[in-house]
């Protein structure tokens, strides 16, 4: 077995750890940041972590099978749509995909027995690696000495006693084991996954029973905006910020219509599903709710585009409409997921 190996960088502290303890170790490693569609770790920190360590680092993102395994999940959900187990599994295989190219011989992760309650407890980190074809070539050296030896401690391609045995959900031994390593700029530990969000699991439940075919598309649009549901066909986005307005404009196609207010600053609104007077009707009630009284004109006009095909030179179909009408708040409230 050689001394090569790929490790999962979140650009968390615990990922960082394991590496920094391979490394130690004339490990050589490849870092691998797996792009879910809704962007839950921070890439631009994992690739700065990868820079600092001096290790190459690759972005795979996730597939569209990646969606399959979220909605059929054979091993259930968590607390709201999170499919722990099987799209660990899922990310192992892609990790095993990457080591077969480069020729490593195992797979680093930061993983903690007992940090989290789904998959970071000791049945399920076997069933994991034994489902994703990884059977004991998975190293976790921050919990190595209270699991079982792997494949590339008893070939002594790494030391065991040289790893460390922490449990549970304390950071307490990391933040020790970083400030003897001199890491002193690491991010603090976040929720986690998307997924386990309530609203945002919300949402994919919400466009898992409306919508029959999903794409990548689909799942990146969750993370912008209020949304709010008028019917089965047809759902709202409105942006929170110019940076939301500016990305859903990005997202305008067929199928869609994009409302974005004329000479004031209010929130545009991605209207998702076939077009109606109802539907626009309520696109411009929500531009009038979320503007502020202060800065919106007696005459406020609004751009109405319909998505067209994306070809080069087609733009897409516009026309200028009055912002009308008003909405209460337990109406928005009826209807926002």
């Amino acid at each position: 077995m050689n001394k090569k190996a790929v490790v999962m960088l979140s650009g968390g502290l615990d990922s960082t750890l394991a590496a920094k303890l391979m490394l130690e170790q004339g490990v050589e490693l490849c870092g691998l940041y797996l792009s879910a569609p809704w962007g839950c770790c921070d890439k631009t920190k994992a690739m700065k972590v990868a820079a600092q360590l001096g290790i190459e680092f690759m972005v795979v993102k996730m597939t569209q099978e990646y969606i399959g395994v979220i909605r059929k999940p054979k091993y259930g959900y968590g607390s709201s749509m999170n499919p722990c187990i099987d799209c660990r599994i899922y990310m192992f295989e892609k990790a095993k995909e990457l080591m077969a190219q480069i020729g490593a011989a195992f797979l680093v992760t930061g993983e903690v027995l007992g940090q989290r309650p789904m998959s970071q407890m000791r049945h399920s980190l076997f069933l994991i690696e034994k489902q994703a074809g990884l059977a004991r070539r998975i190293v976790r050296p921050l919990s190595a000495k209270v699991l079982p030896a792997t494949l590339p401690e008893e070939e002594g391609v790494i030391d065991r006693e040289r790893m460390c045995g922490i449990t549970g959900r304390s950071r307490k031994e990391q933040m020790q084991l970083a400030l003897k390593y001199g890491i002193l700029d690491y991010p603090n530990p976040a929720g986690g996954c998307l997924l386990t969000d309530q609203e945002f699991g919300n949402r994919v439940r919400d466009l898992f029973q409306t919508q029959e075919e999903v794409d990548l598309e689909d799942m990146e649009l969750l993370r912008l905006g209020r949304q709010f549901r008028l019917n089965p066909h047809t759902k709202l986005i409105v942006g929170r910020n110019e940076e939301e307005n500016r990305t859903l404009a990005e997202y305008l196609a067929p199928g869609r219509v994009l409302f974005v207010p004329e000479g004031f600053p209010g929130p545009s609104v991605l209207l998702i599903g076939p077009p109606d007077e109802a539907a626009d009707r309520r696109a411009l009630k929500m531009i009038a709710h979320y503007t502020k009284k202060e800065k919106l004109p007696p005459q406020a006009k609004v751009i109405r585009r319909v998505g067209v095909p994306r070809q080069e030179g087609q733009q897409p179909l516009e026309e200028t409409i009055l912002l009308e009408g008003h909405i209460e708040e337990k109406e928005l409230e009826a209807t926002r997921i």
